[in-house]
């Protein structure tokens, strides 16, 4: 009996720490990426719940707005570390999402 419990207290004890994790995991702050290289002419709002595509930042063309930063994770924004009028360049942070 007494090995019976000790393992089922390993399995509860295991099963805990993997739920911790996967939950840790899921939260975690991403860092959102330009795709483009321009002036910023848009961004979104500091606490805005977001979904994967939807458009971060977006840069002036010859054709107009075109988003530069789409989101790569449902969630939060937690900061947007450019501004209207900015100049960004590709691979530059420019957001950061706390992921559901």
């Amino acid at each position: 009996m007494k090995k019976y419990m000790k393992y089922t207290l390993m399995t509860m004890l295991a099963t805990v720490m993997m739920a911790g994790f996967v939950f840790t995991a899921s939260a975690a702050a991403v860092n959102q990426e330009s795709v483009l290289t321009g002036k910023v002419v848009s961004t979104v709002a500091v606490g805005s719940a977001v979904k994967q595509g939807d458009v971060l930042v977006s840069i002036q063309s010859l054709t107009g707005p075109m988003p530069a930063a789409r989101a790569t994770v449902d969630g939060v924004v937690s900061s947007v570390s450019v501004h209207e009028g900015d100049q960004i360049k590709q691979a530059q942070v420019v957001a950061v999402v706390n992921g559901n």
